[in-house]
């Protein structure tokens, strides 16, 4: 290896070869360096010698765990297993280096593993399917300076924030709300790529929606565009932020053009990395032009080429490339979305626009800000939410009433506060956010910045549907202000008035997971399970390893009283807390009480921070109407977000009778 230092190492019983493959290739094509010996031979001096030099200079272990390694008592993997090991003894006990990766359903517990193994935190990746989520996470362990405990230790009970390292999505099974509101309200302001798929969604409810809800399909529009995300040329891949940034700038100037329908950055940002056939994308993305581009930075000068295509028949209509210093940036972009907007033969942007939706005429305060949002979007740490936090602040500094900075800001502290458990920080970035909209009174993000919080952490229902309905007044084009309306409205038990702007959101970001799995779980609360089960469909066409879609059909299953199928879908969710639900609930309803009961205990040791809702939903479903209520009022006392989504979950119906349910929801003052 040329750089051994940086390098994984893949430990595995032959039998798990196929999986462990599998593993392998989604690592290397995430561009990380991969040791896998393909080798059936086992044995030899030299292959003994060149091993355990692998595994003593590897910077990250991973050791597939499985039946097979279960069943054998023997094997050269459990050599390389305790070589591992050893080595952990010389490390700092913080250090990220095991990293173990379950390809079934063996449990993380009484496993016959090196000690070091079972303190860490396992990821579940079935067959060896390895999501994009896990790839990013080993890239960041592999990234110096990166803090690498938060994602690694198994959390204590007790002592883990209300939304933790993880970030699996949970839509139908009492994830955390607050993050998928500040996620899409991150959105609004126009992030790099920010997989919806990886983060936390609660259960949603609606009035009966079915696949004719959804907007109509029909020939895509002649004016219409997507625009792809730009490569990034640059030998400093660190400058993956300034691609994505330039990409969703396009994107919004674009987007401001009467007439040119172009989708939402979620749906254009699901194919980033994608080897796929222009036509197949505008096919999915609803369009007849693609955007697409390339981005080279090497200190002051700045390279972008663009090029603008009809689908359908691959001829160029516009193409250019830019040699400019970097400080032209604002240039470059105005000049590429001119020359779109030229093409497409509709009217130039009004005077003034471009600038309002950069936000700054500071080109500086532009890349710090685009730096702010790169670290937003990584993997949840406190050290990324310093970084944002620190980067915002220099291009605040920069340009004082740059809003968009002003209003991630926010953001950066409210996640760093809420990560870290810090309620006093958590107290002011409250309190900066209701200075928002004072300060930029027609900055539409502001106000749907302070609706999340609002919604999230204060239980202010009205002043957040008075701050949705403000930024949508502003932007009438924003998907993620309609579907966090659409939230908003379930929650307060308005379930008809929730469909229109959930259909708005689909129109505008019909690729969008988020949003589909909010439509999944409206379908399931009105037993319209057919409905339901198209929804999911959907989803996996989108993403055949979608957390999301496996999760809601695990409560799917459930409620229809299929539990052997809803059981089977619980090792391809890896979030801890969510999976321990699904097997909880499919085993107890199977007849299995002591699996059942195993599983209840298992949730309780990871930590009640985040999981009091889950424990209370546990209850719920094994009929002890005492424990659940129990929890559900811990949860309202700690102000868990994900409580508040209770109005139209199917599986606490058993409560609705018990005095208890109402008294519940007025503490949270819900319509009763």
């Amino acid at each position: 290896m040329t750089e051994p230092s940086r390098a994984v190492f893949l430990s595995y019983a032959s039998q798990d070869a196929e999986a462990a493959k599998r593993i392998c290739e989604a690592l290397r094509a995430g561009g990380i360096e991969v040791w896998f010996d393909r080798s059936e031979l086992r044995g030899g001096d030299a292959w003994d010698q060149k091993i355990r030099r692998e595994v003593h200079d590897c910077a990250l272990f991973i050791p597939i765990i499985s039946a097979n390694t279960v069943s054998r008592h023997e094997g050269y993997f459990r050599l390389e297993w305790n070589l591992a090991d050893q080595r952990t003894q010389m490390m700092a006990r913080g250090r990220a280096f095991i990293i173990p990766a379950c390809i079934d359903s063996t449990p993380d517990s009484g496993t016959d593993v090196p000690e070091s193994f079972a303190r860490v935190q396992w990821t579940r990746l079935p067959a060896g399917e390895t999501p994009p989520v896990f790839v990013a996470r080993v890239s960041q362990l592999l990234s110096p300076g990166e803090p690498q405990t938060p994602a690694q230790a198994r959390p204590a009970t007790g002592s883990a924030p209300s939304f933790g390292p993880s970030t699996a999505n949970v839509v139908a099974s009492r994830g955390t709300k607050v993050l998928a509101l500040l996620i899409a309200a991150v959105a609004l302001l126009g992030l790099g790529y920010f997989a919806l798929d990886k983060f936390v969604l609660s259960k949603r409810v609606a009035a009966p929606v079915t696949q004719g809800d959804l907007p109509a399909r029909s020939a895509s529009p002649e004016k219409s565009v997507a625009v792809l995300p730009f490569v990034n040329e640059s030998s400093d891949k660190e400058q993956e932020y300034f691609a994505d940034g330039l990409t969703d700038t396009m994107i919004n100037l674009l987007s401001k053009v009467a007439d040119l329908r172009v989708p939402a950055r979620s749906s254009s940002f699901f194919f980033k990395g994608k080897n796929e056939e222009l036509s197949a994308i505008a096919a999915k993305l609803h369009v007849t032009h693609v955007l697409e581009g390339a981005v080279r930075r090497a200190g002051n000068r700045l390279r972008v080429s663009a090029e603008l295509i009809r689908a359908d028949t691959g001829y160029h209509t516009w193409s250019e490339t830019y040699d400019r210093d970097a400080k032209d940036i604002f240039k470059v972009q105005d000049e590429i979305s001119a020359a779109v907007v030229a093409a497409l033969k509709l009217k130039l942007v009004a005077a003034g626009t471009n600038t309002k939706v950069r936000g700054t005429v500071n080109p500086e305060a532009y890349n710090q800000f685009l730096i702010g949002n790169h670290y937003l979007t990584e993997l949840p740490s406190a050290d990324n939410y310093r970084r944002a936090g620190e980067a915002l602040r220099k291009a605040l500094a920069l340009d004082p009433a740059y809003a968009d900075a002003g209003a991630q800001l926010v953001l950066a502290d409210a996640y760093l506060a809420n990560y870290t458990g810090d309620a006093a920080g958590l107290k002011r970035a409250i309190a900066a956010a209701e200075r928002l909209p004072l300060a930029h009174p027609d900055h539409g993000p502001s106000y749907r910045i302070r609706a999340a919080i609002r919604d999230s952490w204060q239980w202010n229902w009205a002043g957040a549907q008075a701050d949705y309905e403000k930024a949508l007044a502003l932007d009438p084009a924003d998907a993620s202000a309609y579907y966090d309306e659409s939230l908003l409205l379930q929650t307060l038990g308005r379930f008809r008035e929730s469909i229109a702007p959930s259909q708005k959101a689909l129109a505008l970001d019909g690729l969008n997971l988020g949003y589909l799995s909010g439509l999944a779980s409206v379908q399931m609360a009105l037993r319209d399970y057919a409905a339901a089960d198209q929804t999911v469909n959907r989803m996996t066409e989108i993403n055949p390893r979608s957390e999301q879609a496996a999760s809601i059909l695990s409560t799917l299953r459930l409620l229809q009283s299929r539990y052997a199928e809803s059981l089977a879908e619980c090792p391809k969710i890896s979030d801890e807390g969510t999976r321990i639900v699904c097997v909880a609930t499919a085993q107890h309803s199977l007849g299995h009480h002591a699996e059942a009961h195993q599983a209840l205990s298992d949730l309780l040791k990871t930590g009640t921070g985040g999981n009091l809702a889950n424990l209370a939903g546990v209850y719920a479903w094994f009929g002890d109407s005492d424990q659940a209520f129990a929890w559900f009022d811990k949860a309202v006392a700690a102000r868990e977000s994900s409580v508040i989504s209770i109005l139209g979950d199917r599986t606490l119906d058993g409560l609705h009778k018990d005095p208890r349910w109402s008294a519940l929801l007025k503490k949270m003052n819900l319509p009763r």
